[in-house]
């Protein structure tokens, strides 16, 4: 299975598993392209804004800007969800902190 193959799978599990907690898919960014992945909404939580990745994904100083000022544009909480075989999901909610300091998140 290529790495492309593999991102794809990982985008759409998380986009099932947060689909099964309410939240609607409005937009996912194929080959990364752009600031996140996926985008999200919520009628009762506004917008959700995810960067998927393997339990190795780090988002480096100048990607978390990046991240972060498209989830201010758009009032959308960023988050990080982290897919890590036979254990499930990891949502981390990303600011401006150090990776080791973000809270984790709940769907």
């Amino acid at each position: 299975m290529s790495t492309a193959t593999q991102g794809r799978a990982r985008e759409h599990k998380v986009r099932d598993h947060l689909a099964d907690h309410g939240w609607e898919p409005i937009m996912r960014a194929a080959a990364s392209k752009g600031p996140a992945d996926l985008l999200l909404g919520c009628p009762f939580r506004g917008a959700l804004l995810v960067q998927v990745g393997s339990r190795t994904k780090t988002l480096g100083p100048a990607d978390r800007a990046r991240f972060l000022h498209a989830a201010d544009l758009i009032s959308a909480v960023p988050v990080l969800a982290t897919v890590i075989p036979y254990k499930g999901i990891k949502y981390l909610r990303v600011d401006a902190g150090t990776p080791g300091k973000w809270a984790e998140w709940t769907p």
